[in-house]
């Protein structure tokens, strides 16, 4: 299976359950396609908790059933609510020839992305040497074994020695497993094909649609369908998104960024088609259970909508419009109750995140407005690319848009907060600080969202000035020949479709080194693998827990070879998890029995080997407890590679082993 194929796979799998059930809620093929993996996420959420909960295994089987009781409840909701089909306004959806436009454009921003990925992936089948991947990967292969894909049960495979709970979105890892089950993909590689599959498509349908919902209003059909085509192919230029975040894998919140479009839109929509309310919930459950931030963006969007346009121009009267949207709040709200209790009960270290930039307050406004923030200041400003967006935000500002900008500038101001938070104080202050804490203060994550608002804009401003540089050349070559319109307009698309690949290919080079620089088997290269299939091969390797550290990449071993890992996912240099035995380990293992500390944690958490590995992540030291353990009497080297080493136990304590 090649990347290109493999990715293919991975589109149909995110796209097509959603479009059924968009299909059978009387939505046309182009918007059931557009939003069909918001609800295709929706689906897996309201399956995996129940499931979970009383023990229902995750897999494609049971993924199907929940696909089909979804499908037949949506008929028997279609039913009950047919006498809200307002048909006048399904008559002014987007025409054949116009979609295909939009289409057209959507396709190009995809393949560009893709071939980015292409390009800067060779080795995508290696093992990537991000922080966050091995978790990711670690996940689909709990849920692979043990069925569980429930958000709220991730502790018993984080907090492996007390299983203390922990709430992780795992929607995007259990629709990664139905991948691998699919196809017999290893769960590294499922996890990189579906991250690709969600990067390629999500954003540039996304900026058609937003792009179509700023434009319809206002202006004809097929300039709308010009103006959302030119933005979705732009937004393949975009380093934010999604380069930027696959470079960090930062999945979840990648995947939840590019339906909150979709889901924002079909809330929207709810005002003129009240019969559509059961698939904003759907949707909205979804984009929530994909990642909360990627929630907030579809309700900052909202509320930034709704007081600045919806109040003041409303479809059925603003109470009749208040409570349709209340229909969607309330039972989203009551679905997913046991996720945000699970997230309350970590609110501490969400709010302990913070990434300050040491910048004075002017120099990080600049940096916010120039999209030269964290993980972006380390490629070129893209100067082209917010000129258009300039040029786009004035026409918005001019025909009267006002809550896209308004959202910005709201966004900008945080984003200087999550840099400098000591200069702000008093009751503004904590107002943003309340605010930034939705993006766990992080200026990636909010330029993120800022960018999901400039590909539009860039998209309005590149179409005007190319069709206001047409319409002079057209003025000026009529004087010698009149050509037909169509020749005009042909000419107009193709201009537009060269210069979004024409900044795309200017922007090429940041974009292939983010997608594939931490493929480079630094932290896990062969000699790993080696020792990783040696280990596996060993007695009672696969019945006991290895011991590792959690900063050296040997966390992979439970992705790559089934084998159960101390640590499960890389951590800062100190004991951050629960767990008193792995504490000890952590701290002593080196010693043997030599402590009866070490001796209980070893037989405690049932360890027999230790596998450590070279290099450590970010240059971090190497648990004092696996320090030297050559020198210990209690731990025998087995196996060495020179990049790679497996200790037995041979300590004369009582184990379970002896």
């Amino acid at each position: 299976m090649g990347l290109w194929f493999g990715t293919l796979i991975a589109l149909f799998l995110l796209i097509a359950p959603g479009a059924i059930i968009a299909r059978i809620s009387q939505l046309s093929w182009p918007v059931a396609v557009a939003v069909g993996p918001a609800l295709t996420y929706g689906v897996v959420a309201l399956a995996i908790i129940p499931f979970g909960a009383i023990g229902i295994p995750w897999n494609g089987w049971t993924a199907l059933a929940a696909l089909a009781v979804v499908c037949v409840l949506m008929i028997g909701l279609q039913l009950l609510l047919a006498r809200y089909r307002d048909r006048e306004a399904e008559a002014l959806e987007v025409s054949r020839r116009p979609a295909l436009t939009v289409a057209g454009g959507v396709l190009l921003g995809a393949l560009l992305i893709m071939w980015a990925a292409y390009r800067g992936i060779p080795h995508w089948e290696s093992i990537p040497s991000t922080w966050d991947a091995v978790w990711h990967a670690n996940e689909v292969r709990f849920i692979l074994d043990t069925g569980q894909a429930s958000s709220t049960h991730m502790g018993e495979l984080r907090n492996v020695e007390t299983h203390q709970a922990l709430y992780y979105p795992s929607v995007f890892h259990a629709l990664v497993a139905v991948f691998c089950q699919l196809t017999g993909a290893a769960p590294t590689t499922g996890y990189t094909l579906s991250s690709v599959a969600a990067s390629v498509w999500l954003f540039p349908a996304s900026a058609a649609m937003l792009t179509w919902h700023l434009a319809r209003p206002r202006t004809t059909e097929w300039r709308s369908a010009g103006v959302a085509a030119t933005a979705a192919a732009l937004s393949a230029s975009f380093t934010s998104l999604p380069y930027v975040e696959f470079g960090v894998a930062a999945m979840p919140n990648l995947a939840a960024y590019g339906v909150a479009v979709p889901t924002f839109i079909l809330i929207v929509s709810t005002l003129r088609h009240r019969d559509r309310v059961p698939l904003a919930v759907l949707a909205l459950v979804g984009l929530l259970s994909v990642h909360l931030t990627g929630g907030f963006v579809a309700i900052l969007f909202l509320l930034g909508w709704w007081l600045l346009d919806a109040v003041w121009h409303p479809v059925r009267g603003r109470l009749a419009d208040a409570l349709t949207l209340a229909c969607v709040a309330v039972p989203t709200v009551l679905i997913l109750a046991p996720q945000f209790l699970g997230v309350l009960r970590q609110a501490d270290i969400i709010a302990g995140h913070s990434f300050p930039s040491f910048k004075g307050a002017k120099q990080g406004l600049i940096d916010a407005v120039l999209q030269h923030t964290r993980h972006l200041n380390d490629f070129p400003t893209q100067y082209k690319l917010l000129a258009l967006a300039a040029v786009g935000m004035a026409i918005l500002l001019y025909k009267k848009v006002w809550w896209p900008t308004a959202v910005w500038l709201l966004l900008i101001v945080a984003i200087v907060y999550s840099g400098a938070p000591a200069r702000f104080r008093g009751p503004i202050g904590n107002t943003i600080e309340e605010f930034s804490q939705f993006f766990y203060n992080d200026p990636r994550r909010l330029s993120g969202v800022v960018a999901m608002l400039l590909a539009p804009m860039a998209g309005i401003g590149l179409f005007a000035l190319v069709v206001l540089v047409m319409a002079a050349v057209k003025r000026l070559t009529g004087r010698y020949r009149q050509l037909p319109g169509p020749v005009w307009i042909a000419a107009t698309a193709v201009v537009l479709a060269m210069a979004c690949v024409y900044t795309a290919r200017h922007y090429f080079l940041p974009h292939k080194v983010l997608l594939g620089d931490k493929y480079d088997s630094v932290m896990i290269d062969q000699r790993d693998l080696m020792a990783m299939a040696y280990l596996a091969k060993l007695p009672g390797a696969h019945d006991t827990l290895i011991g590792d550290s959690n900063v050296d990449g040997t966390a992979w071993m439970y992705a790559v070879a089934d084998l159960h890992p101390l640590w499960t996912h890389y951590d800062f240099p100190q004991q951050t998890g629960p767990g008193y035995y792995r504490y000890i380990f952590w701290t002593s293992a080196r010693k043997g029995d030599s402590d009866p500390r070490v001796l209980e944690a070893i037989k405690a958490l049932n360890i027999r080997y230790i596998y450590t590995s070279t290099p450590t992540v970010r240059g971090f030291a190497v648990p004092e407890g696996l320090v030297s353990l050559d020198k210990s009497k209690s731990w025998a080297l087995i196996y060495d590679n020179g990049g790679a080493r497996i200790y037995e136990w041979r300590g004369n304590g009582t184990t379970p082993h002896s």
